[in-house]
């Protein structure tokens, strides 16, 4: 099972002459994907810690996580988070975009194009689930994406993304490194935390769920991919009503908009007579059988 951790390594989404920025957040599996990329030797690493401020431990974590990049020699860099707005998104949401935002700034300190995380098979299946939970759209159903833009020429890349949570702890037990567990992942009041409370359940349904629901995913990324690229060239007033939320989806998230699926079908109504749809971000407008959508700077 341990093998698993370096062969994704040895098989990763970095080109070899890049310098990586390895997020660690000292958990088992960032951990694992730290020791298992120094352990490769290639590209050359560095080990990117964003500390969200959030918990007294915290300070602590990060110190142990420089400890881990001291004890495999490679550079190491830190953020402190202050002050970040939870008022629209939550905590959890800001919290991610906050240590997102994080990541691509000591990438960029790093010298490093590529920051590789270290989401597994499990993180994969939960967010598939959760996602259905909240009703969400192919799109969404895609789940954990294997290679994305952070930033503007830094790449996301997830090369745990086939691996099983309990190989990097195994990966960890057997390298004799330490790790942390952060007690937010047991938080009652975190619905991802909920759901990982049941997993035993689920599993009675199917023992080999973690690996169904990954393997889902991957098939809602290749159709999702293809249904944007139809959708692109699609005559929008004509095209089936897939295409039309898609290619509508599209243009309302690259003005900057945040539809939800009830005003994703107002624009469909809208198309060949035009209007406008308020929604999170601003206001869209459809005017004809064209789609002009862009934010309203009446609106915050």
């Amino acid at each position: 099972m341990t093998d698993s951790v370096e062969k994704a390594v040895a098989t990763g989404l970095f080109p070899r002459a890049e310098r990586l920025l390895v997020a660690c957040s000292g958990g088992a599996d960032s951990v694992a994907l730290a020791a298992a990329v120094a352990r490769h030797g290639a590209p050359p690493m560095a080990i990117g810690h964003v500390d969200h401020g959030l918990r007294p431990e915290s300070a602590g974590e990060a110190e142990q996580v420089r400890a881990l990049a001291g004890k495999l020699g490679v550079p190491f860099f830190l953020e402190r988070l202050q002050g970040f707005s939870t008022r629209e998104a939550g905590l959890e949401a800001a919290a991610r975009e906050g240590r997102y935002a994080a990541l691509a700034r000591l990438a960029a300190q790093a010298r490093a194009p590529v920051v590789a995380t270290a989401h597994t098979r499990r993180d994969q299946a939960e967010t598939l689930l959760l996602r259905l939970i909240r009703g969400a759209g192919p799109g969404a159903l895609a789940g954990v994406r294997r290679r994305r833009e952070l930033a503007p020429g830094i790449a996301l890349v997830r090369p745990l993304l086939e691996v099983p949570r309990s190989a990097t702890e195994a990966y960890c037990a057997e390298q004799g490194l330490a790790y942390v567990d952060d007690p937010h992942n047991s938080d009652p009041a975190r619905m991802r935390a909920r759901l990982r409370a049941l997993w035993p359940q689920l599993l009675e349904l199917n023992p080999r769920l973690e690996e169904a629901l990954a393997g889902a995913a991957q098939l809602f990324a290749d159709e999702d991919e293809l249904l944007t690229e139809l959708a692109a060239a699609a005559d929008l007033r004509n095209a089936h009503p897939a295409l039309q939320r898609r290619a509508l989806l599209q243009e309302a998230l690259q003005a900057g908009l945040r539809p939800e699926r009830k005003h994703v079908e107002k624009l469909r109504e809208l198309l060949g007579r035009g209007g406008a749809v308020d929604m999170p971000g601003g206001r869209a407008r459809v005017v004809f059988d064209a789609v002009r959508q862009r934010r309203d700077s009446s609106r915050k």
